[in-house]
């Protein structure tokens, strides 16, 4: 598993459009992958109710956990989404 803490840079934090972006990204790579926030609540990361209920803003600081055969690729991918990059 790589895991990864990384401060949320857009704008809105995970709102609809960076969260819609982020469980595509996670779709897409076909890992397993879970999100955490400050106060310790973990969701999926394909699941855009889940990371929505995390209200996570702006200069927030999540985990994301990735596993999977390329997973540090796969978390890189991911970390670039909530980073605003």
């Amino acid at each position: 598993m790589a895991k990864a803490v990384v401060k949320v840079m857009t704008e809105v934090g995970l709102h609809a459009r960076p969260a819609a972006e982020f469980v595509k990204a996670v779709a897409a790579s076909g890992h397993l992958v879970h999100i955490t926030n400050r106060s310790g609540k973990k969701v999926l990361g394909n699941s855009i109710l889940g990371i929505l209920s995390l209200g996570i803003k702006h200069g927030e600081e999540i985990t994301i956990e990735v596993s999977g055969l390329s997973e540090e690729a796969v978390l890189e991918s991911l970390i670039a989404v909530v980073s605003g990059l």
